[in-house]
């Protein structure tokens, strides 16, 4: 038998790859005929502001494999699919489902480094659709809480609101935050936040103080050293007692699951940062961005799991407050815009005449007249 030639064996391999023979080279040159392709395909967007159509198909897949209720047929009858599902969940959950269809284009740039521009849109890992994540809706409901806590004159219902952005988002350092910017809000001067902070933690938190705890506030000269210690004496109590301390301030999850949105059409825009001497174009920047006109699926499901030792009365209240501010939230983020470059405009919606809430339980709100409606089996 003659000796392998290992040698031998790649210059016959690098000969063949040269000239054409080999089935890698016939990859390669037909990689390079894509990407040229592709470079063309590119140049045409750009010149025509060209509108993609996502494959159906993948599209509905996509939906569906998140969990997101939809019709799997347009001929069927069978719609009652989250009215039923609801009925599973515990006393007193709901599920919010709307469409809405973009006033303006929506973007949030992926992290994907290797694409044919610079700023690429947030797709799906696997089948590559423009989506938003569950936790960008998250996001962006929680800062709408913020804005509806700053705009809200009486200050029960600033309470109110939130106690439910702490049932609904759950509690954490974010919501410490929360809490040290509405007591701010409050109080015009340092002196009277001192006081504000001092009455928190007594009334609302049923912490104790003590004269040298007393005295420690008096003698700091920031909002920073008093958020400081609010967050310190907090987290002690959570440590040394955690059931002495309302729900709503534990830490602890959110009641609510919040879906992604995944559209079926990309676009491209273009800003043209202008030089200010010359009052010209210096560089035009592309995004890929989901085109106005484009519709979405809002869903969000509330499950009080925490809920379960409350009382019936309780719980119901409590559920109907955290829903109602929910969907103020909903209407103000379809004001204020999802993603980036909000600043411009983008990413604002309207949402669509038929927007349903499902429940398992009686609830009642006062949202009947803005469009938001009671799903009826």
């Amino acid at each position: 038998m003659p000796k392998y030639d290992a040698f031998a064996e790649a210059i016959t391999n690098f000969t063949a790859f040269k000239n054409g023979k080999t089935e890698v080279s016939n990859y390669l040159e037909l990689k390079f005929k894509d990407l040229t392709k592709k470079d063309n395909e590119l140049d045409n967007f750009k010149k025509n502001k060209r509108e993609y159509s996502i494959w159906s198909e993948k599209f509905q897949t996509v939906q569906k494999m998140s969990g997101i209720f939809i019709k799997e047929d347009k001929n069927t009858t069978d719609n009652n699919y989250p009215d039923i599902y609801v009925k599973k969940l515990p006393p007193y959950s709901f599920i919010i489902q709307a469409n809405f269809k973009l006033k303006q284009p929506y973007f949030s740039k992926d992290d994907d480094e290797f694409y044919i521009i610079q700023n690429p849109i947030l797709k799906e890992k696997v089948f590559k659709v423009p989506m938003i994540r569950g936790s960008g809706w998250k996001g962006s409901l929680a800062s709408a809480f913020k804005d509806l806590i700053n705009e809200e004159a009486n200050l029960e219902k600033r309470k109110e609101i939130i106690d439910s952005y702490l049932r609904i988002f759950g509690a954490g350092s974010e919501s410490i935050k929360v809490l040290e910017d509405y007591l701010k809000e409050n109080s015009k001067d340092l002196v009277k936040f001192k006081e504000k902070l001092l009455e928190f933690i007594l009334f609302e938190l049923g912490m104790k103080v003590d004269k040298d705890f007393i005295g420690e506030i008096k003698d700091k000269n920031s909002y920073e050293e008093l958020q400081a210690i609010l967050q310190k004496k907090i987290s002690e109590k959570l440590q040394k007692d955690n059931k002495n301390l309302p729900i709503e301030f534990q830490t602890h999850k959110g009641r609510a699951i919040f879906y992604p949105t995944y559209f079926d059409r990309l676009s491209l825009e273009v800003i043209n940062p202008h030089d200010r001497r010359k009052r010209a174009g210096i560089q035009p920047i592309y995004y890929e961005v989901v085109p106005e006109g484009t519709e979405g699926i809002l869903q969000i499901i509330y499950i009080p799991f925490d809920g379960i030792l409350k009382e019936n009365k309780e719980l119901k209240k409590e559920a109907e407050k955290d829903l109602e501010n929910l969907l103020s939230a909903i209407e103000k983020v379809s004001q204020n815009g999802i993603g980036a470059k909000t600043k411009l405009g983008w990413g604002t919606f309207e949402l669509c005449e038929v927007k349903y809430y499902f429940t398992n339980k009686d609830l009642n709100i006062s949202k009947e007249e803005k469009g938001w409606l009671k799903w009826e089996s």
